[in-house]
């Protein structure tokens, strides 16, 4: 599985940062196919998108040191 390469920390940031971005897709309105959303739901999925894009960049900086 690609979570080996993290460490604990990038673990926890990498589930929650694909969580958000989840939900940041889920409420936004022109991706998916929910519709009836509240406008408080839909005014944050881009801010939530963006959110989870960037831990997911950063878990990849919470890598285990290579043992030789």
């Amino acid at each position: 599985m690609f979570l080996k390469r993290f460490n604990r920390t990038g673990k926890v940031i990498a589930f929650i940062g694909l969580w958000v971005f989840a939900f940041g897709i889920a409420f936004n309105e022109t991706t998916s196919g929910i519709s009836g959303t509240p406008e408080s739901s839909a005014a944050s999925s881009i801010p939530l998108i963006v959110i989870g894009i960037i831990m997911l960049i950063t878990s990849n900086f919470f890598k285990r040191k290579r043992e030789r």
